[in-house]
């Protein structure tokens, strides 16, 4: 592989744990809340990361496969199975913090899951049909679309996250509570961060520099969710939450 390839799938790599990481810690807090939100986001913000599992997962067998990593099918099903899930869940979640009304709940739930089901029923068919009709892979860690319809329906799915997010945020900053307020801040910053970061990263040629900016900036949105949901107590003490209200 070259030097680009290497760099590709090492940031690749520790931005995966860095989300993994982040999610889990969500989710354990189920345990000690006994709030299923927690699972929910928790798990959903590992599936929002997974376009970079399949290539994460070939970059670690192309050392032991002369540099060819996985079949491009097994990469593109490990990278986009799981987004749809990890959306399902958050909109639970959402919808569930969001809407009052049931019937305007139920219509938004069945239009996502509908949306979904297609996503499923579309990609699978050109998986298996030709898969060369969703994308070709230049590398174990490179992949370059081939279907402008099935990139634009990711484009919206990516949308809805960000937009959702940023209600979620903005409900979540109305509450009075200073601690609220301060996470909702840092929702704010993570859900843009990775919409751009994902955009940008898969969009725009790689070079070094590109590859390395964007990556940070999906590594920070890792963070910055993570801070959205648990404020470690030494940001509590740093920061005056009473400004914040």
């Amino acid at each position: 592989m070259e030097s680009l390839d290497i760099a590709n799938g090492v940031l690749g790599l520790v931005f995966i744990i860095i989300t993994t990481i982040s999610g889990l810690t969500i989710a354990l807090k189920y345990i000690e809340k006994k709030n299923i939100d927690y699972l929910f986001v928790g798990i959903a913000w590992i599936l929002f990361c997974s376009a970079w599992y399949g290539t994460s997962v070939s970059f670690i067998v192309s050392f032991f496969n002369n540099g060819e990593g996985l079949p491009i099918q097994a990469i593109l099903l490990i990278n986009f199975l799981p987004f749809p899930i990890g959306l399902a869940l958050w909109i639970i979640t959402f919808t569930k913090f969001t809407f009052v009304n049931k019937n305007w709940k139920k219509l938004f739930l069945v239009y996502n899951f509908v949306s979904l089901t297609m996503f499923y029923i579309v990609f699978i068919t050109f998986l298996f049909i030709d898969v060369n009709q969703i994308a070709t892979k230049n590398s174990a860690v490179d992949l370059k679309n081939e279907n402008f319809g099935l990139a634009i329906f990711l484009l919206l799915l990516i949308i809805m996250l960000l937009i959702t997010g940023l209600i979620f945020a903005y409900k979540t900053y109305h509450l009075d509570n200073p601690e609220t307020k301060l996470k909702a801040i840092f929702l704010f910053l993570a859900f843009p961060s990775l919409t751009i970061g994902s955009i940008l990263d898969a969009m725009i040629n790689t070079t070094a520099l590109t590859l390395v900016l964007f990556r940070i900036l999906l590594m920070t949105s890792a963070i910055e969710f993570y801070l959205g949901f648990i404020t470690p107590k030494w940001i509590k003490k740093r920061l005056n939450l009473n400004q914040l209200i």
